[in-house]
């Protein structure tokens, strides 16, 4: 799901956005730009791993396909993350 820009009064999941910032899955973000009540996607913001809360550590773990392995604590899942991209910078390497 992406963010998007509110630039008209919009009822989205029971709630009324005047403005702001919404969150649409791609289906509905195409009905609402087509109607003209919202603008492009917003960039997500980068922000370094260490940065991150537990719950940011394991969306970007599942969004880019990362095994945790069971970690729920902060530091290791950090350290999952962190192992998984430097075998993977291994693989690509070779």
């Amino acid at each position: 799901m992406a963010k998007y820009t509110v630039v008209s009064p919009v009822l989205q999941g029971g709630v009324i956005f005047t403005s702001g910032e919404i969150e649409l899955d791609d289906n509905q973000a195409e009905r609402l730009l087509e109607l003209g009540v919202i603008e492009g996607e917003i960039p997500e913001e980068e922000k370094d791993l260490e940065d991150m809360s537990a719950t940011e550590l394991k969306s970007y773990a599942k969004k880019n396909e990362i095994d945790l392995g069971g970690a729920t604590k902060k530091e290791d899942v950090l350290n999952a993350i962190l192992e998984a991209e430097a075998n993977k910078g291994k693989e690509d390497g070779e």
